[in-house]
């Protein structure tokens, strides 16, 4: 992991997406041609992901199904689904979508830039040269291209609301765990540490569970947010005078 293949794999990544999202948001105004764009990345995401199974049965003609390709196991499992719904809605007005979005956007890019950088199929196996290793790059890539695109393409806005829709995400993320964990059990199958429910995401930091890095994003990202609002917002649109007036009313 982080050899010079991994780093400028990484490099190139940022590079690309920025350029990406730069052209995007001078060229495309229509809605239409937004939403084109989200569908493309949730496409070319979902491709990726599943491309194993027709290039392992078309090169050795069989072919064996991952976990991941039948239940949503990691928070990029999730957020990969979330954004083939946040592309196809039709209706991107509704206070649902926004809440959808927003936690699409956080849990793909937090899962994207997470599962470049530490890719556990690439650290067994550094090389590009299998497309196993290959794709699983790939799709987190172009999941970072259609959630960035939700933020770059005006869809949402970093405000300190996003919190509420960044908690609602993390619920949905430990719901799906307890089902999946659920369902294992209940047919009597040895489960993967889906959602890392089962134990730490890194062994050698074993008190950084699943609980103590969502409420660390949530701190995280309430600071962050309040500080973007305390730059780009006039006094009276900032979260504190939303919230006074609203406990006024």
């Amino acid at each position: 992991m982080f050899n010079l293949t991994h780093i400028l794999f990484m490099v190139f990544t940022v590079i690309g997406l920025t350029i990406t999202f730069i052209l995007c948001r001078l060229f495309i105004k229509h809605e239409n041609k937004k939403d084109v764009v989200l569908k493309i990345a949730a496409i070319l995401t979902l491709i990726f992901h599943y491309s194993p199974l027709y290039v392992d049965y078309f090169t050795t003609g069989t072919a064996e199904i991952s976990d991941t390709m039948i239940l949503p196991v990691y928070p990029c499992n999730v957020a990969m689904w979330l954004l083939v719904i946040v592309a196809f809605v039709k209706n991107k007005k509704s206070k649902f979508f926004r809440i959808l979005a927003t936690s699409t956007f956080y849990l793909g890019m937090l899962g994207g830039i997470i599962g470049i950088a530490f890719n556990e199929i690439y650290n067994n196996n550094p090389t590009l040269a299998d497309w196993d290793v290959l794709n699983g790059l790939l799709s987190h890539v172009t999941l970072m291209l259609g959630c960035g695109y939700v933020l770059v393409g005006k869809y949402i806005q970093i405000r300190v609301a996003n919190v509420f829709a960044l908690f609602c995400g993390g619920v949905f993320l430990l719901a799906d765990g307890f089902v999946v964990i659920g369902l294992h059990k209940l047919f009597g199958i040895e489960c993967v540490n889906c959602m890392y429910l089962l134990g730490p995401p890194f062994e050698d930091l074993p008190w950084l569970n699943v609980y103590v890095i969502g409420a660390s994003v949530l701190v995280l990202s309430f600071v962050v947010t309040a500080i973007i609002e305390q730059i780009v917002l006039s006094s009276e649109e900032r979260w504190y005078n939303k919230f006074k007036r609203r406990t006024k009313e």
